[in-house]
C-alpha cells in the first residue's frame, strides 16, 4: 500500500504532493482545525483568525464541504512520502454559465515539511483539473498585495493581474488591498504547448523557471500603472 494512502484517498496524483479527499483524520490526527488558530496562517485571511476553531466546528465544515461537492472542490495537500496533510486548496464559486471559478490555497505555517514546490504544484494541479476536467474557461484568485512574491511566481502558470481592489478588508487596525489575478483557458493551453503538453513543468525544471522571474514587484508595477493612468486621465476633468 502506498504510504500516502493509509489515511487518505488520493484524488489528484502529483510529483511532490498528492491532493487528497478531506476526512476526519485530518482533524483528529493532523490538527486541521488548528491551522485556523494560528495567527501566522490566518494573517492574510479576512474571515479567519478572529475566533477559535474547535474540532467540532471543523467537522461541521467538513460535512458542509461534502454537501457542496457539486458546486465546489476542496482537496487537502499531502506531501509525498508523508502521512500528514499541510494545507488545503479549492475551486469555489463556480459559475457554470460563465465557466469561471475561484482558486484558493491555504498552507499551515506550523508545518516544517512545507516547501515552495508544494504550494506551486498544488495550485497547478487544481487549475489543471479546473480546465481539463471541470471544463472551466477562467480561473481567478485574490491575494493581499503583501504576498507579492507569490504573485510574481504565478505568472509561470499563466495568471495575470487584472487589478487591485482597495481596502478589501480590515483585520485589527490594518486595511488590506488585494490583487485580482486570472488565467484564461487560452493562457493555460499556451503554457501547456510551450511545455510539451505539461502544465506542471516538474520539480527539476521549476527551479530553473523560478530564477527567470524578475525580482521587481509585479503588484507595484500594476499599481503604479493604474495610478499614473488615472492622474493622466483626470487632469483635465472638472469636478465642480
Amino acid at each position: 500500500m502506498d504510504k500516502n494512502s493509509r489515511k487518505y484517498d488520493v484524488f489528484i496524483h502529483g510529483e511532490t504532493i498528492d491532493l487528497v479527499i478531506p476526512n476526519e483524520n485530518a482533524i483528529d490526527e493532523d490538527g486541521w482545525h488548528n491551522w485556523f488558530n494560528d495567527p501566522l496562517t490566518t494573517k492574510y485571511l479576512h474571515n479567519l483568525g478572529q475566533f477559535p476553531v474547535s474540532k467540532e466546528q471543523q467537522k461541521r465544515r467538513l460535512q458542509k464541504m461534502s454537501e457542496d461537492s457539486q458546486d465546489a472542490l476542496s482537496l487537502l495537500i499531502l506531501p509525498k512520502g508523508t502521512e500528514k496533510v499541510i494545507g488545503i486548496t479549492h475551486i469555489k464559486g463556480i459559475d457554470w454559465k460563465l465557466r469561471s471559478g475561484h482558486c484558493g490555497l491555504i498552507i499551515s505555517s506550523r508545518d516544517r515539511s512545507f516547501n515552495i514546490y508544494h504550494g506551486l504544484e498544488s495550485k497547478a494541479r487544481m487549475v489543471e483539473h479546473a480546465f481539463d476536467v471541470l471544463g472551466l474557461e477562467r480561473v481567478w484568485g485574490a491575494q493581499v498585495v503583501d504576498l507579492e512574491v507569490w504573485q510574481r511566481y504565478q505568472v509561470l502558470f499563466g495568471f495575470r493581474p487584472e487589478g487591485i481592489t482597495r481596502r478589501t478588508f480590515k483585520k485589527g487596525q490594518k486595511y488590506y488591498d488585494e490583487v485580482i489575478t486570472s488565467c484564461l483557458v487560452e493562457d493555460y493551453l499556451k503554457i501547456k504547448e510551450e511545455r510539451d503538453g505539461q502544465y506542471w513543468p516538474g520539480k527539476a525544471n521549476m527551479m530553473k523557471l523560478l530564477r527567470t522571474v524578475p525580482k521587481e514587484s509585479l503588484v507595484d508595477k500594476v499599481s503604479l500603472a493604474i495610478q499614473s493612468s488615472m492622474v493622466d486621465y483626470m487632469k483635465n476633468i472638472k469636478m465642480s
